[in-house]
């Protein structure tokens, strides 16, 4: 015999206080679920979804969110009453179905076991415990019910439909902040490349306007001199030492051109302060050695990159001729277009030879003493 009850809770108190907020309702129907996925159905008492489910109704009785709930705590329960079927404690399976007929006496599945469950009883002999229910609610209370599921169906598709505008207006805001994201990165990229044309710009004036001061330089007239660096031949071989002159005595001055452009030089002294000094090997002067650049660091490359003007300190002129023609090899072979700017220190016999680095001049000396 079909066991169908009513509900207990009374879900038509249209004119009961609305106390709960929406977040402790949200919390509740997490509560339930929770509660029927650990079985806590009707017990322990103070923690089961049958209390938080009447709790809920009491709360909100308009709220339609309870119902599918509801109705899987009622399938829970049809599965227990399966399970006791099965093992044939009949009476613990129809007490199940007590308690889903008087609280969800829709849950899908609930008059099919409760056919099965009659039908075993029948089988068993006990039509009393069949018969042992409470009354059948009328038609109007399986039509209120029947409304409630629809409005719970009605719910829970308008709940589908808000959660997927939800969705389209989350990946619509994601689009935009993608393009947002590119767009911002595209215009910083932007002028990044701006900012470095503009240095590479700068630099290549800069580098422009260097070049023509030297070549500027490297036009005006000086006057001829005996140790200028482009009247020496670059390849010719290393000069044999020579025994060192007798001391002569001084001419008188002479007022030739030659005589004047020697006295200018004598005059031509760099003075402004050095930024780097290199000490010269002593061996390497003494026999030669076309390597010596190579040996005193990286002084050429410093040349170069300095546009230094060099003073070489030497004890005679043919030492400082042929280092100065080294340096410059050296030097031409990192920039071919390098013209060095150099002058002579006379040193005291047994001193160390040096080359010092100065910062670079626009004229000569002999133009820079007059």
């Amino acid at each position: 015999m079909k066991k169908i009850l009513f509900f207990v809770a009374a879900v038509g108190a249209a004119a009961q206080a609305f106390s709960a907020t929406p977040e402790q309702l949200d919390a509740l129907l997490t509560d339930i679920r929770s509660d029927i996925a650990a079985k806590r159905l009707s017990s322990p008492e103070g923690n089961n979804a049958l209390e938080k489910i009447t709790e809920f109704r009491s709360e909100a009785p308009f709220d339609y969110r309870v119902v599918p709930l509801a109705y899987d705590w009622g399938e829970a329960y049809v599965a227990l009453s399966q399970s006791a079927r099965q093992k044939g404690d009949l009476e613990k399976a129809q007490g199940y179905l007590d308690k889903v007929w008087k609280v969800a006496a829709l849950t899908p599945g609930l008059e099919d076991e409760q056919r099965a469950l009659d039908e075993a009883l029948s089988q068993k002999g006990a039509p009393a415990l069949a018969a042992a229910a409470v009354d059948t609610p009328d038609a109007e209370e399986l039509e209120r019910q029947r409304k409630l599921a629809e409005a719970a169906e009605k719910e829970k598709q308008r709940l589908k439909v808000e959660a997927e505008k939800q969705r389209q207006l989350a990946a619509q805001e994601a689009a935009e902040k993608q393009r947002r994201e590119a767009a911002e990165k595209a215009e910083r990229e932007k002028r990044e490349r701006e900012r470095r044309a503009a240095l590479a710009e700068a630099a290549a004036k800069k580098a422009a306007a260097e070049r023509a001061a030297r070549e500027k330089a490297a036009s005006s007239p000086v006057l001829a001199s005996p140790v200028d660096i482009d009247d020496i031949a670059l390849d010719i071989p290393a000069p044999k030492p020579k025994p060192k002159p007798v001391a002569k005595p001084k001419p008188k001055p002479s007022n030739t051109a030659v005589a004047k452009s020697t006295r200018l030089w004598a005059g031509a002294k760099e003075d402004s302060e050095a930024f780097a000094t290199y000490k010269v090997p002593m061996d390497s002067l003494g026999t030669k050695n076309r390597n010596i650049a190579e040996q005193m660091q990286d002084i050429c490359q410093v040349m170069v990159d300095r546009d230094a003007s060099v003073v070489v300190h030497t004890e005679s002129k043919s030492d400082y001729r042929w280092l100065a023609v080294r340096l410059t090899l050296c030097a031409r072979r990192i920039d071919r277009g390098y013209r060095l700017r150099h002058s002579y220190q006379e040193i005291a016999p047994g001193s160390q030879a040096m080359v010092t680095l100065h910062p670079p001049r626009d004229s000569s000396l002999i133009e820079q003493s007059n």
